[in-house]
């Protein structure tokens, strides 16, 4: 690689750096790093760090503080045990210095190999604004890391793909958009076949008559659709005709959902962990199952509350440190999610395990105890009969507010036993109140969370 085709501060993986690399190349040169030993992935992230962290230090107002701290991990470049520890020095970035500080943490200027920089503004799950500026060299991981993901799980791209998610107003339609192609990255690498997408908002009976029609052999969607649409096709009489996997995006996935699809669809499942901030993160390999971490695009630390490294078995706030971001680094940024660390894959592959994404702060339960904790089992109010949807928000301490759709009144008989469900299920004796609502609207960005607080401010 000459000089000249080199792209300034990508020193990891190598092919990044190389100005002539296209798409296909990055997906190459990732897939080449399956053979390496965990160490070698982490030797390649402490080198481009390392780089990341210099740049930061002189052209991005937030990291000018960072250079004697530089200064000391360019000294321990050989001694990878100490450059992690001075490493975790670094402060934490959270998500209001993120939204409030957005001039101080963009450099001062982009070298031309990284253009064009693109601004983009995303409302989250909260629909509180977040602004994120990214580049061209973002956009390929990405691009490379899609890809990726889908030769992982061996899709056959000449297959029907459709799209349950969230759509802006103009792009809605009932009966879904339909397209040539699955979209890009993957049609400007590979001849792909006809994908359609819906609006994840329509009535469940719409979308099912859109999954009936379109007929895909994937599909892409939120966890939380599932049930509706699996109670819509059971009165139907049967299942759709072709899928063969449903794929999940934006909100945690239970193993009991998995474990229905399999027996009552026949279909598998996987799983793609991402923020809107730092893009993919993590996803499954289709042997074991099992989240890798993206070690190329993404270091992923799971901490404790004294910000000390989880074990395997332990779980802990994520912090994300994007590894090629040159226009606004995110260094070390705790993105509002809990994980558990798993043990290392048995499929060979080298990257980092992520157990389970439990969920945001937002959706840990406290008791008046002061006790905290992932509430499991919510599932069990749909032994309600006349209950079509469900809510929980702790709107106090001491009370739950379960906010349900109905498909007829309650009966004093169904109320109570939602009220004994809800405090059996969340393990305290909650004051509940129960609520009937028209509709539980899903948030900015599509999610659905089962469970909210809002004892503790928004994230």
């Amino acid at each position: 690689m000459s000089q000249a085709s080199q792209i300034e501060h990508i020193v990891w993986p190598p092919v990044l750096g190389d100005a002539h690399s296209q798409v296909s190349d990055v997906v190459a040169a990732m897939e080449q790093s399956n053979a390496d030993d965990p160490e070698v992935l982490q030797r390649g992230q402490q080198r481009q760090l390392s780089a990341l962290l210099r740049w930061s230090a002189r052209e991005v107002p937030h990291y000018r503080h960072l250079k004697a701290l530089v200064a000391k991990l360019k000294r321990l470049d050989t001694r990878p045990e100490q450059f992690w520890q001075a490493w975790r020095n670094i402060p934490v970035l959270t998500k209001p210095q993120l939204r409030s500080e957005v001039e101080n943490l963009l450099a001062r200027h982009l070298p031309d190999s990284h253009q064009p920089m693109e601004i983009q503004r995303t409302s989250g799950s909260t629909g509180i604004p977040v602004q994120v500026a990214s580049t061209r060299i973002n956009e390929t991981v990405w691009d490379a890391l899609t890809i990726r993901e889908h030769l992982w799980h061996r899709r056959d791209f000449s297959r029907r793909l459709g799209v349950i998610r969230y759509r802006k107003r103009p792009k809605r339609s009932p009966t879904g958009h339909c397209y040539d192609s699955w979209g890009p990255p993957v049609d400007r690498v590979y001849k792909t076949g006809p994908a359609s997408v819906i609006h994840i908002g329509y009535p469940i009976d719409q979308v099912v008559d859109w999954l009936q029609d379109f007929d895909p052999h994937y599909l892409l969607t939120h966890p939380s659709i599932m049930e509706p649409l699996l109670d819509v096709y059971d009165g139907r009489g049967a299942g759709p005709r072709s899928l063969e996997e449903v794929r999940f995006i934006a909100e945690p996935l239970g193993s009991s959902l998995v474990q229905t699809l399999a027996s009552r669809w026949h279909v598998r499942c996987s799983d793609v962990y991402s923020s809107n901030e730092t893009g993919i993160i993590a996803f499954q390999c289709r042997e074991r199952g099992k989240l890798h971490v993206q070690s190329e695009a993404v270091l992923v630390e799971i901490v404790d509350d004294r910000g000390r490294l989880c074990s395997s078995g332990q779980s802990g706030r994520v912090i994300i440190s994007m590894l090629h971001n040159l226009a606004m680094p995110i260094i070390r940024y705790e993105i509002g999610d809990y994980a558990t660390v798993g043990e290392p894959c048995e499929c060979g592959r080298p990257h980092p395990v992520i157990e389970k994404v439990l969920g945001r702060v937002r959706n840990l339960v406290t008791t008046p105890k002061g006790e905290r904790f992932w509430p499991v089992a919510l599932g069990r109010m749909r032994t309600v009969s006349s209950i079509q949807q469900v809510q929980f928000v702790q709107v106090a301490l001491d009370r739950i507010e379960v906010r349900v759709r109905l498909e007829r009144p309650l009966t004093l008989a169904e109320e109570k036993s939602a009220i004994d469900i809800t405090r059996d299920v969340l393990g305290y004796p909650f004051h509940v109140d129960i609520k009937p609502v028209d509709a539980i609207e899903r948030g900015p960005s599509g999610k659905f969370e089962e469970f909210l607080s809002l004892v503790d401010e928004p994230d």
